[in-house]
């Protein structure tokens, strides 16, 4: 029934419970899971605020109903150095969900609490911000093993690697100079070579202007950044067209979920766009949601038009 194109995947009922979220609190691994592969919005919340990390890490007993094996629970398992009979444990879920695009910094409304908020022990939540921080960007399934130079992420496994091109680092934004983790044996000494040319004379050129940025930065910190509303995405979205999906990458948004929107709005640029723009907005880190960060990813795809929407003071 979920295959079929009529079903609505985030109806909610009186308590705005969705299909996702009743899954969730029933433990439902198998059913959460088909959910997931068909689209469903993974940052629904209820009433209450609570999305479905929060009603994840909450439930005391173990999921249940994995039908098909899910690789990614081994691996939750190993990073976060637990015995594998808490394979099934709320933790573990909220690993996987997490890895699928869910927000650990979500607030809810009651206690105005985040799902990180929620692990008690400090440990297994240090454990488990690394272990997702690992996880390659893109596909959110293979362990990431490439590194860029010369900012030195690693964010990408070396199968996505070999099969996309892309000349900026999706987190930091630096131009990218070389890869390493993933060259044959015979080009890795010559690769090394080149990066570490690459780096020292960044880093000359860094020295060499370190005096003037650090003036530009003070007088940067005294002057107050615009807060940028939520409101104003929607006209940004109206003037992105085809380009959403490019801003959506700048933003950090991970492909899979940009093919969900995709697949939910289909033939609908701009409400796509929205989407593109509401999940970035309402997931991401609150240190990057900033008219700053939104700017600089409408610059590098060159969406001038939609640039005109910000305010004034960041254009």
């Amino acid at each position: 029934m979920l295959a079929q194109d009529s079903v609505k995947l985030d109806i909610g009922n009186h308590k705005k419970i969705t299909p996702l979220l009743e899954a969730v609190s029933r433990a439902h691994l198998r059913i959460i899971r088909k959910l997931i592969i068909q689209g469903a919005n993974i940052n629904a919340v209820d009433n209450d605020g609570n999305n479905c990390l929060h009603l994840s890490i909450i439930k005391k007993e173990m999921f249940h109903s994995e039908v098909e094996p899910i690789p990614i629970l081994d691996e939750c398992c190993k990073e976060l150095q637990l015995d594998m009979d808490r394979r099934l444990s709320g933790i573990v879920v909220l690993s996987y969900l997490a890895s699928q695009g869910a927000s650990l910094y979500h607030r809810n409304k009651k206690k105005k609490v985040t799902p990180l908020d929620c692990i008690e022990n400090q440990h297994l939540k240090e454990k488990l911000q690394t272990f997702l921080q690992s996880l390659c960007w893109f596909c959110q399934e293979k362990k990431a093993t490439v590194t860029l130079h010369p900012c030195q992420h690693t964010v990408i496994c070396q199968n996505c690697c070999s099969q996309m091109t892309f000349k900026q680092c999706p987190i930091c934004r630096q131009h990218i100079l070389q890869k390493s983790g993933f060259v044959c044996p015979k080009c890795e000494e010559k690769a090394v070579k080149t990066v570490v040319e690459s780096v020292e004379s960044l880093n000359l050129e860094e020295n060499r202007s370190h005096s003037t940025s650090k003036k530009v930065a003070v007088k940067q910190q005294q002057v107050e950044t615009p807060k940028l509303e939520e409101k104003c995405l929607q006209d940004v979205a109206k003037l992105l067209g085809v380009d959403w999906q490019q801003v959506g990458r700048n933003l950090g948004i991970r492909n899979i979920k940009l093919g969900n929107i995709r697949h939910d709005y289909p033939f609908n640029t701009e409400e796509q766009g929205f989407q593109m723009l509401h999940t970035w907005y309402t997931s991401c880190d609150p240190e990057r949601r900033t008219l700053k960060t939104l700017r600089k990813a409408l610059e590098e795809a060159e969406c001038f038009e939609a640039l005109q929407c910000l305010p004034s003071e960041e254009k």
